[in-house]
């Protein structure tokens, strides 16, 4: 590439976007014949220039920002780095020193406690002997006592920050989520049944715990611990231990159950998302396959997950996190076994992307004794799209689309059909344009008696959900093979899963934020810390001051006491006097 070319030719969108605004705004051309040079949709270019204007007014820069400046000295006071230089002089290493420091409330950092004492003139330490690492006299560390099944008395206790689990014990007891648990042959230990142990993996979900292995942050919190029916959780070692445990038998009746008991009678029309999941893995020695990512355009060492979403309640249904690649076009029919074993019928229309399986598989859906419709995308080509830019005028009709926000959006469309290699028979297919993107998209489906804007308003719903199970995803950490803390993703999916149906039965009844995503639920409503108070068979949880408190107390699941079965407590809910 010449260098020349780098302005020529411009490749990154940003700067396809600004050489298209600055000849418009410095040229003579017209609106439509710089979005035609610049491969834009005249549409397209008016959003562009809309957008550029509100932000300059608004006094933003949009294509350039100013560098950061750092700070000129280091913020570490004189009296810290005296006691770093006193406590080298004493044999001190600087992770010795750290400990040190952190218990004296002194948070620093061992990169700035190397810098300091190189800055210092010290010498790297040298080895030193058993005597001289015994001399050393360290803050005694606080171990956190072993987990046990919870003996409740009489008593008072506080958390700061991880009330969030217990909220969702009144919803636990009202679904029965134990009875399930308990049929779902999870493994125990003498000291931990399967219920507190599952119980315990559920209280980090409900949290947002994003590694596992920091278990300095949980492993003496009282809230969690009573949450699960144990004094404290167990340390993250035992968790991941037990995960692995567990086998794939147990998380499918455990989705198999939860299905059944999430279902919406009054708005569930049995139709799924279905999407691939990479969960990645970047050691060297890994013998996973590599797996095409979306997130980050290319394929990684990692686990193939599938998860199914219902996008009429916002609900996880289905998790699998056992597929192979020769199995990863078949994994459909493992879906749709699933849900006729669960529910006595198959499910009515399945929605997907264009790699998601074969066309041959397509055929199968088409020909099964219950049809099952699939809208999906038409792997498109070059004649494909050339073909598709060549119809005349007449073949195509402007609809109209419904947006978020009540916004609205005018697309063409030409519904049509098509045949696919594999596929016996002819499918629908339902070219769209004017929607934002450079090529045309090709819809294809079964099912040629719903409208085209259904047919439209389904997929493009499907995008939403993409972006929706990205953010799930994100607060629920799956956990990466590569932590230190290694979880057995299938059921770590499985547990997410179960997280995720909980904070959106919560959310539905919460006025005003029934869509809000999962981690905004969780910053709004559950981040917070409370007083616990436990008198005969009452347990009172005093929530501490918060913003949007009140809308959660008037919540129906923690407007009345409710009678937690399988702890033989009552719970109450009640707003605290001070933050």
């Amino acid at each position: 590439m010449r260098i020349k070319d780098f302005f020529l030719n411009p490749q990154m969108a940003a700067q396809r976007h600004y050489e298209a605004l600055r000849e418009f705004y410095l040229s003579d051309l017209s609106a439509e014949k710089v979005a035609h040079k610049h491969g834009f949709s005249p549409k397209y270019f008016k959003k562009l220039r809309f957008e550029f204007s509100q932000k300059v007014n608004a006094g933003i820069n949009p294509f350039f920002k100013q560098p950061k400046r750092g700070p000129k000295k280091r913020l570490t006071t004189n009296e810290t780095i005296l006691r770093i230089i006193a406590l080298r002089k004493q044999n001190y290493s600087i992770t010795d020193i750290k400990v040190v420091l952190d218990g004296e409330g002194k948070i620093v950092s061992l990169d700035t406690i190397d810098k300091i004492l190189k800055a210092e003139g010290f010498a790297p330490l040298p080895k030193r002997t058993q005597k001289e690492r015994s001399d050393i006299r360290l803050p005694k560390k606080l171990r956190p006592p072993r987990s046990v099944s919870l003996e409740i008395t009489d008593e008072q206790f506080s958390t700061e920050a991880n009330v969030g689990p217990l909220l969702f014990l009144p919803i636990i007891e009202n679904f029965n989520i134990i009875d399930v648990i308990k049929k779902s042959d999870f493994p125990e230990t003498a000291e931990i049944n399967a219920v507190q142990s599952v119980m315990s993996f559920l209280a980090l979900k409900l949290t947002g715990c994003k590694r596992w292995s920091h278990d300095t942050a949980w492993n003496m919190d009282r809230a969690l611990g009573f949450f699960a029916g144990l004094n404290v959780l167990p340390k993250a070692t035992t968790l991941s231990t037990y995960s692995y445990r567990t086998q794939r038998s147990s998380n499918t009746k455990l989705l198999t159950s939860l299905s059944e008991i999430f279902k919406d009678d009054e708005i569930e029309e049995n139709e799924f998302n279905l999407d691939f999941k990479a969960i990645p893995h970047w050691g060297d020695e890994s013998v996973l396959e590599k797996n095409w990512s979306g997130a980050r355009s290319k394929s990684i060492k990692s686990l193939l997950a599938l998860i199914v979403q219902s996008p009429d309640t916002g609900k996880l249904t289905y998790t699998n996190a056992e597929i192979k690649h020769n199995d990863q076009k078949d994994a459909i029919f493992d879906f749709i076994d699933f849900w006729k074993k669960g529910r006595g019928v198959s499910p009515k229309m399945l929605i997907f992307d264009s790699k998601f399986t074969t066309y041959k598989n397509l055929d199968k859906l088409n020909q099964s004794d219950h049809k099952i419709f699939f809208l999906t995308l038409r792997r498109r080509g070059k004649r494909l799209v050339d073909q598709a830019e060549n119809l005349p005028a007449p073949n195509w009709r402007k609809i109209r689309i419904n947006r978020a926000a009540g916004r609205r959006q005018f697309i063409r469309v030409n519904d049509g059909i098509c045949k696919l290699r594999g596929y016996q028979g002819e499918v629908r297919q339902v070219i769209i344009t004017d929607h934002g993107r450079r090529k045309p998209t090709f819809l294809i489906t079964n099912d040629f008696d719903l409208d085209v804007r259904e047919v439209v308003k389904k997929y493009s719903r499907r995008w939403l959900v993409e972006q929706e199970i990205a953010e799930q995803i994100a607060f629920f950490s799956l956990n990466n093979p590569s932590s230190s803390i290694v979880v057995k993703v299938d059921f770590d999916l499985a547990i997410s899963l179960l997280a995720h149906n909980l904070y959106r039965i919560l959310a539905k009844d919460l006025s005003g934020f029934e869509r809000c995503t999962v981690a905004s639920i969780h910053r709004k409503f559950l981040d917070n810390g409370a007083t616990v108070k436990t008198k005969g068979i009452d347990v009172f949880i005093h929530l501490k001051k918060k913003t949007h408190l009140p809308i959660l107390l008037n919540s129906p699941w923690l407007r009345k006491t409710t009678y937690l079965s399988w702890m033989k407590r009552r719970i109450n809910f009640l707003p605290g006097t001070s933050s």
